[in-house]
């Protein structure tokens, strides 16, 4: 992978990882457009989990610094046999465990079935941008406004656990869907764009502890130190700019927009996979 390749595959991550349009599903048509697959190199698709990772942990530094210390705070507390988590910000913590407990068991179901070829396939990417589209323009009209950490019911993050856990598939956006999932339940807008990013981290490092593994197996680190820094740095600047253009548009009931892209970009998925789009070359 040149430089070039690098750089495009690092915004292409940082974007979509984060903006509601799936970061997966747009990987799957680069590789059924051009032929190549350009997360095939295992460390630079680490690197780019990594990237994107450091992306949340800079914008919401705050919550991840608090959430840090209330883990181990509850851990002294149960220690002493007296665990409480009455408290918003232990309340917050609770909810992003259970929401990550649906993630983990659908990796686990995927990996035993073996359907990793499922979450390849250009048909599935382009049924689930329908999906995300759906969710889309249904998220500018929920508007409850009702629920923060400080109240929220638990069930409320097993929803968007849920959602979460469903996201798995290429094409159904994860922020998309956990966004959704959150006004669903009942978070306010600010809250609901917040618990989706936090609990993206969990998600994100154990897709990229998994990629790490595979690559020690595989030996798969043949690439650049210059290609992996150029993606790397790429994939950060534009996870940030995501995060926070996403926490500014929530406000105004702009989701819409993203809905009308993911059913055009679920058409373009369907003509590259009917062959009616090719590549130049």
């Amino acid at each position: 992978m040149n430089w070039g390749q690098a750089l495009i595959a690092g915004i292409i991550q940082g974007i979509t990882e984060f903006l509601p349009v799936s970061s997966s599903g747009h990987l799957v048509i680069y590789n059924a457009l051009l032929g190549e697959e350009i997360g095939a190199n295992l460390a630079f698709a680490v690197f780019l989990h990594l990237a994107t990772l450091l992306s949340v942990i800079i914008v919401f530094f705050k919550d991840v610094k608090m959430l840090i210390c209330e883990f181990f705070a509850v851990l002294a507390d149960i220690l002493k046999g007296k665990p409480d988590f009455k408290s918003p910000e232990r309340r917050l913590m609770l909810m992003l465990i259970i929401a990550t407990i649906p993630a983990i068991l659908a990796g686990v179901f995927v990996k035993i079935l073996r359907l990793e070829d499922v979450l390849e396939n250009i048909f599935v990417v382009a049924v689930m941008l329908i999906v995300t589209s759906i969710f889309m323009f249904l998220a500018d009209r929920l508007n409850r406004e009702k629920y923060t950490e400080a109240n929220a019911p638990l069930k409320s993050s097993l929803i968007v656990g849920v959602l979460q856990a469903v996201a798995i598939l290429p094409g159904l956006s994860r922020s998309g869907s956990t966004i959704f999932g959150g006004l669903l339940g009942g978070f306010g807008k600010e809250f609901a764009v917040r618990f989706a990013f936090l609990m993206s981290i969990p998600v994100i490092m154990g897709a990229g502890l998994l990629e790490a593994l595979d690559a020690v197996e595989t030996g798969s680190f043949g690439m650049e130190p210059a290609s992996l820094l150029l993606g790397f740095v790429a994939a950060m600047v534009s996870g940030i700019l995501s995060i926070k253009f996403i926490k500014a548009l929530i406000q105004n009931k702009k989701f819409y927009i993203f809905g009308i892209y993911c059913l055009l970009a679920s058409v373009f998925a369907f003509m590259v996979g009917f062959g009616i789009i090719r590549a130049a070359y």
